[in-house]
């Protein structure tokens, strides 16, 4: 009964008095949204009967200085309905002015958080440091004004000061320095070593310095064996919401700070949100797979690495984002929500400075010639390196794939039709689709990233090389032949989709299973990088060979119509013991997966010198073969290893099933890293092209 009276009162007023506040406001005929509200402001919805009389009302209060989606109906009107807005102070409407779009209601503030810490020894700096790594924090060093000398790490010793400030109730140690802004931040970390079993008194003085009401502090240290105690602390700041503390050995590793971290449970508020992007907290992690583990190669060396935070798409690059950037489309399977693929390395840099300077940020990438320079500092968007790739794929798993040990038809997109690990028989036990899909295809990993397994291959930072050993925020060599592609694509076997598996690829030549992923800064590294191309591909052949491998005719096939159209000297590279069978079977199936395995080099029939040719005389080669198990024949790896194929240029070509190139160009790559190869050309069995194949040999270079 008062709140109906207070009502009718305050209609009343409303023909007598104003107000100094004036409001906007938004219907869509059901609703009604008003921005601009005093947080004295109240909305009042008024119903009245059919003979006038006030029926019935509602008040609503602000939030924000925003009363949202209030629908204009109040229980038991049957006439007509009012909306007031009634400033509560001066009892006095508040003026509306109508608007025709929905006002945006203002961002919520984001939490900050602050790591403050005192270390003498460096040890409780080490931890605040992964702290700060992990939250985004900011991170404030509480200094005494008049240092600790080297006397107070006696301890026990009365004469020294640490022991005269512990052992006093009134001991308050002077800071040098202050916490700028101090109101700002909601979250305080508060880090110490133990003396003499509780925190030093320096950190006292800090609590007492500051205003912590309402804020949550959680307190860590370091100690060889004493516990954490904080409840002398927390009568300091009764009015703070202390959490659980946690103590830290000496030297605790970084993964140890996360998961405690993580375990907390806040939200810290100091990263910032990047749409559509995963934010990856840094660590350290085993990079490479382990000697047991199937069908490993032997450049997956295990070693220990850590990488900082960074951001990551959570899927590759579609093609319709590739387009609003780059205005054209290269990939073969065409659909907007498809990956880009068939784009070259350099596609992928210019792909990520464009991408920046549309959003505003700061470029990573100048290009000079052969030469990219990367600017660690710049917040833009950049390829992951390959330590960086691998930890988000791994996604702290070291199984060989981050779903664990098999790759079913509904994990990954891969030519997964002989299965992970089989047994050779050639017979299908998984399917094999033979095309990319959608980007968020199959379930995301732990990190809430997307085939991070097969579909297309990514681009990553790195020339391919030998892992360097133990190593932090590692970015490979400086200069090489080859650039790193992770994660396998479509048509790779599945292990070549395995987390430690490491592809090589030209930089400059496009494949239609390779497509792009990227990634941003959490935090603005130092310096920069360097990446210079010493690969260097003829524009034209002085000098062809062609040297191929068939084993049931098609490659020979193709190799006859290239003798043919360019006129080139021709080898055939032939096994000295022959193969079992001359068409595909399950004999020659298993033979050829053995060797694979085994790295095996038969021996040849003939060689060069046999045939009246030097490899010396040539500087392009021209190499077939059949795409056995995604990878070259043994006897293919036979004659690239018995000859020194340094500064030749490599043009492939291959015949297959459905499974196009595969990872032979990575093999090829890998066993002549001195090479230069140049995009090759794939056929169907015998499905033979001679326009095609003479388009792509003047293409090449070898004819004109």
């Amino acid at each position: 009964m008062k709140k109906f009276i207070f009502i009718l009162t305050a209609i009343a007023l409303c023909l007598f008095s104003s107000s100094v506040y004036a409001a906007n406001y938004y219907t869509d005929g059901n609703t009604i949204t008003i921005s601009g509200v005093p947080n004295n402001g109240r909305l009042i919805i008024a119903s009245y009967d059919r003979n006038g009389r006030l029926s019935g009302c509602n008040i609503y209060e602000p939030e924000n200085g925003t009363i949202d989606d209030v629908t204009d109906t109040v229980t038991g009107s049957g006439g007509k309905i009012k909306a007031f807005l009634w400033d509560m102070t001066n009892l006095s409407p508040i003026e509306m002015n109508k608007i025709d779009t929905r006002p945006t209601p203002p961002e919520p503030e984001k939490t900050k958080t602050l790591v403050a810490y005192f270390s003498w020894t460096n040890h409780t700096e080490e931890i605040a440091n992964h702290i700060t790594e992990i939250t985004g924090a900011d991170k404030y060093e509480i200094v005494p004004k008049e240092p600790y000398g080297p006397e107070n790490s006696t301890y026990y010793d009365p004469n020294t000061r640490a022991y005269q400030e512990q052992y006093s109730d009134t001991a308050r140690p002077e800071i040098d320095g202050t916490v700028s802004n101090m109101e700002q931040y909601d979250i305080v970390f508060v880090g110490y070593p133990i003396w003499y079993g509780k925190a030093p008194k320096i950190i006292y003085t800090f609590l007492e310095k500051y205003n912590f009401d309402g804020k949550t502090i959680i307190p860590f240290c370091t100690s060889g064996s004493s516990g954490i105690s904080t409840s002398e602390l927390q009568c300091l700041t009764p009015n703070a919401n202390w959490l659980s503390g946690k103590r830290f050995n000496i030297g605790e590793s970084k993964d140890s700070v996360a998961a405690w971290v993580d375990g907390l449970g806040l939200d810290f508020g100091n990263s910032e949100e990047v749409e559509n992007m995963a934010l990856i907290n840094g660590g350290t992690f085993q990079m490479g797979s382990p000697a047991g583990e199937a069908e490993r190669d032997a450049d997956e060396t295990l070693h220990s690495v850590t990488v900082d935070s960074f951001y990551m798409d959570e899927t590759e690059i579609t093609q319709s984002e590739y387009r609003a950037v780059m205005g054209g489309n290269p990939s073969e399977n065409v659909g907007d929500n498809l990956p880009v693929e068939n784009v070259t390395w350099y596609d992928a840099i210019e792909y990520c400075n464009k991408r920046s300077l549309a959003e505003g940020l700061t470029p990573c990438y100048t290009v000079s010639d052969n030469t990219v320079t990367w600017d660690k500092s710049a917040n833009g968007y950049r390829l992951p390196t390959e330590a960086e790739w691998e930890y988000a794929a791994r996604a702290n798993t070291d199984t060989p794939f981050n779903f664990g040990s098999y790759v079913e038809d509904t994990q990954a997109n891969c030519y997964n039709a002989y299965g992970y690990n089989n047994d050779a028989s050639g017979s299908w036990v998984n399917g094999y689709l033979s095309h990319t899909v959608a980007v968020d295809s199959y379930d995301a990993n732990s990190y809430g990233l997307y085939n991070m397994h097969g579909n297309v291959g990514e681009w990553v930072w790195d020339w391919y090389s030998a892992y360097s050993g133990d190593a932090a925020n590692p970015t490979g060599a400086e200069e090489g032949h080859y650039k790193v592609v992770r994660g396998g694509g479509w048509n790779d076997f599945p292990k070549h989709i395995r987390s430690a598996y490491r592809s090589a690829f030209p930089a400059d030549v496009p494949l239609y299973s390779i497509g792009i992923r990227l990634v941003r800064n959490a935090a603005a590294g130092n310096g920069s990088v360097k990446s210079v191309n010493t690969a260097k591909p003829n524009e034209k052949a002085n000098k062809t060979l062609i040297a191929y491998f068939s084993q049931t005719g098609n490659t020979d096939g193709l190799a006859k119509i290239i003798k043919d159209v360019s006129g080139a000297d021709i080898f055939r590279i032939e096994r000295a013991t022959p193969y079992s069978a001359t068409s595909n079977s399950q004999i020659l199936y298993a033979e050829a997966l053995t060797e694979q395995r085994e790295n095996a080099i038969p021996d040849l029939r003939i060689y060069l010198e046999d045939a009246g040719l030097n490899i010396d005389d040539y500087d392009t080669i021209l190499l077939g073969y059949c795409n056995w198990w995604a990878s070259v024949p043994a006897p293919v790896r036979s004659f690239l290893t018995h000859y020194d194929m340094s500064g030749k240029t490599i043009i492939p070509f291959c015949s297959m099933g459905g499974g196009r190139f595969g990872q032979t160009i990575s093999a090829v790559a890998k066993l002549c890293p001195d090479s230069a190869l140049k995009e090759g050309l794939d056929v169907t069995y015998s499905s033979y092209n001679r326009d095609e194949i003479t388009a792509w040999l003047k293409a090449s270079g070898v004819m004109k």
